[in-house]
């Protein structure tokens, strides 16, 4: 099982927290926010047990009743709001159906503990069925939001949550961490720097998608003149592969040639394909400010619905505009 050892840097709060739901003395709503990968969803249950655990000495023991009906998604005073079967978004109605969960005398002795992992996926109307309960919060029941959108949720209802902020470990430290839970250490340094420091993200990598990341920096800097979009726009039209997590990969991708072209990173040590290493040499660092910006805009137009070709044209616009002022 998980400890709370295994966090450590993740967040200044957590030796505050465990104290907090071991001593039953926490807040009634708490917002988890930072990237995807650094381990909120995991100290949400940690403390969940944390706040349930019936084991002597430090909490959570892991072993008790409680403590294993938590890990086992079957403990009846813990909730996880998810969207409904086949949907993306959380419902008003799921989250109704959730908030009259929260009026029912606790099964068990203690918290009844509500964790609604990706909060930015509730509807407007969902988010405003739970702030009445966030305003009037019953005693001994605890909210846990967690998200990596922290923009996505209305003003009024982060207003009432506790924030507890969540980072990305620096590629090292990641690393170190990685190769502790068994993962070789080449793979580890890569897979650290890959998932920007998140090692919930790096331990999802697998040798596919390193080679995928080597691929699309491939594409990416393989476009010399405008006349080469349409053939990578083209690959990624019909490709079911989300795209945000494809423009964050783009995004990674970028930031690190930025640093190369900084003289902060040897792109030699990491997995990216020989176009990107040729366009960090040639390139000067205020090609790369601009391109990160062109990125910064894509990001911004795929929020706002504009179709991903589009989107990812921003991209390779920036980057021909730049092999056409640096001719090779």
């Amino acid at each position: 099982m998980p400890e709370f050892k295994d966090f450590e840097g993740q967040s200044a709060h957590l030796t505050r927290l465990r104290r907090e739901f071991s001593d039953g003395t926490y807040a009634h709503a708490y917002l988890f926010a930072g990237p995807k990968g650094t381990g909120k969803r995991s100290v949400a249950r940690l403390l969940a047990m944390s706040a349930l655990c019936e084991g002597g000495g430090e909490k959570p023991c892991g072993a008790c009743g409680p403590c294993r009906r938590v890990m086992a998604d079957t403990h009846p005073d813990v909730h996880t709001v998810q969207p409904e079967k086949g949907k993306r978004d959380i419902s008003v109605g799921v989250m109704r159906d959730t908030l009259d969960e929260v009026g029912v005398h606790a099964f068990e002795d203690g918290a009844k503990i509500f964790i609604i992992p990706d909060a930015d996926r509730m509807n407007q109307q969902a988010q405003n069925s739970l702030l009445k309960t966030l305003e009037e919060p019953p005693d001994n029941t605890v909210f846990i939001l967690t998200t990596a959108r922290m923009a996505a949720l209305l003003p009024t209802v982060r207003s009432r949550l506790r924030l507890v902020r969540f980072h990305a470990l620096d590629y090292p430290a990641a690393a170190r961490r990685l190769e502790a839970l068994g993962m070789q250490p080449e793979k580890a340094a890569a897979a650290a720097r890959l998932s920007q420091g998140c090692v919930g993200r790096a331990l999802e990598l697998g040798d596919e998608t390193m080679e995928g990341r080597r691929a699309l920096s491939a594409q990416l800097f393989g476009v010399h003149r405008a006349s080469g979009i349409p053939a990578v726009t083209d690959a990624y039209k019909d490709d079911k592969t989300d795209r945000e997590q494809l423009l964050y990969d783009v995004e990674g991708i970028v930031r690190d040639v930025l640093a190369a072209q900084a003289g902060g990173l040897e792109l030699e040590e990491t997995l990216f394909a020989a176009e990107a290493r040729a366009y960090a040499s040639r390139v000067p660092v205020e090609g790369g400010l601009k391109l990160m910006r062109a990125v910064q805009t894509a990001r911004r137009m795929l929020t706002s619905h504009v179709t991903f070709t589009a989107v990812l044209e921003t991209i390779l616009l920036e980057v021909a505009e730049e092999y056409r002022q640096w001719p090779w």
